[in-house]
């Protein structure tokens, strides 16, 4: 397992390109199991998450090529095979492989998926909703056992709006006879991607008021498609220059989705102006506290939640961060404490009283996000940081290490 090693103190400048979003990604690869044909996918993210699920479509029998950012998946000649813990275990996202695959194949046999130690993350809404369709699941053995013979389409009630659930159901529902209906569906910008390259590929996708309708295509066709910029990263950078101070340009950050996050950010003091191939973001010259609370989109984005915490540790007074999403997702706070931080947990809520600077430490990451969070504590310090853990920041992020660097800031990667 590598490790970062980041020397704080050195104010951003300059302008970062954000990436394909991972979010966005993952799914619609994932999907170019189901058209038996040719796909291309601009601008998709060089990063581990993505490298698996590129894994898996191979080992399926398709034929995977790069080209800079861009992916060609032919599955043509797409084959049944079982997706075993080796690889699930790396990524929470290979779930979304059995809907492919009991659409494409009438069957799945997929390992239950590991990823990042937020919380319990129960994929029972999964589950439920396969079976309103026709799929019987059995769940021996640590894996997911499905037989899609009687695949039927259906209209779902989602009891709450995951998107993993309604990008699986999306994905069957393109085999299903007739129309499918998920009502209080996710509508997160990545899943509104998903239904923009189903459409593509030929499978009737209609989306709006938290309800998406898929409607069975016989003949499918060959796609092109570009990811979206990732807002989670954009959101990154900007907490990045929040804690080390500066001023950045996010080159084509998308401020549309971003409006809770920029409205964080906002209140908080920074300066944002946006400009048709990105936003300009000023770092605050005093951190104003905050009160956050996190949602599903348009609220304010669990996976923000870490980095956004680091920028409030220097924050001028006292701040409340709650994590309505995961139950586990305040890993992080101990390793801020660690550097100076004075951050009190109480259930599902953090107390942040503001210091006036942290100080470079050792710490390890225990997820994406955190890993992420701890980066932007460590560049406000003066110093020498280590962050631990760089498996699951790499999951996420492309060479963030190369991207600080262009911004001024001192980090490397050792392995």
């Amino acid at each position: 397992m590598g490790r970062y090693i980041v020397y704080g103190g050195k104010k951003l400048f300059g302008t970062v390109d954000i990436h394909g979003s991972k979010n966005a990604a993952l799914p619609i690869l994932c999907a170019c199991i189901i058209n038996s044909g040719i796909n291309i996918i601009h601008n998709c993210p060089k990063i581990t998450d993505v490298f698996n699920t590129c894994k898996i479509l191979q080992m399926a029998g398709c034929t995977i090529k790069w080209e800079n950012s861009t992916v060609i998946v032919d599955s043509s000649k797409a084959k049944f095979i079982e997706i075993g813990e080796d690889i699930t275990s790396k990524m929470r996202s290979s779930i979304i492989f059995m809907g492919a695959f009991c659409g494409r194949f009438k069957k799945a046999v997929v390992s239950k998926p590991g990823g990042c130690k937020i919380g319990k993350r129960p994929l029972d809404i999964h589950i439920e909703a396969l079976k309103n369709m026709g799929v019987v699941i059995d769940e021996s053995n640590n894996c997911f056992v499905c037989d899609a013979k009687k695949l039927k389409s259906a209209e779902i009630n989602l009891r709450f709006p995951s998107v993993g659930a309604t990008e699986n159901i999306m994905l069957v529902a393109a085999f299903a006879d007739g129309k499918t209906v998920i009502k209080n569906a996710a509508v997160e910008p990545e899943t509104m991607a998903l239904a923009e390259f189903l459409n593509q590929i030929g499978v009737n996708t209609v989306c709006g008021d938290n309800v998406i309708t898929i409607c069975k295509k016989c003949d499918f066709c060959n796609a092109e498609y570009s990811i979206i910029p990732d807002r989670i990263e954009a959101g990154t950078f900007m907490a990045a220059c929040a804690c080390s101070g500066g001023e950045i340009f996010l080159k084509n950050a998308d401020a549309h989705n971003m409006g809770s996050v920029i409205d964080a950010f906002d209140s908080m003091g920074s300066k944002i102006e946006f400009c048709g191939n990105g936003i300009y973001f000023k770092a605050p010259d005093s951190i104003i506290p905050q009160n956050i609370k996190t949602g599903i989109y348009p609220n304010f984005p669990t996976d923000m939640q870490p980095q956004i915490m680091a920028v409030l540790t220097l924050a001028r007074g006292k701040s409340v961060v709650i994590e309505s999403m995961f139950e586990n997702r305040f890993n992080h706070a101990i390793e801020f404490n660690k550097m100076g931080a004075n951050i009190e947990i109480d259930g599902k809520m953090a107390i942040i009283k503001g210091v006036k600077e942290l100080y470079p430490k050792e710490t390890m990451a225990f997820d994406l996000r955190g890993g992420a969070g701890l980066i932007m504590a460590a560049l406000s310090c003066n110093g020498m940081s280590i962050i631990n853990g760089s498996t699951y920041i790499k999951r996420g992020y492309e060479n963030i290490e190369k991207s600080i660097s262009g911004l001024g800031g001192i980090i490397k990667y050792e392995n």
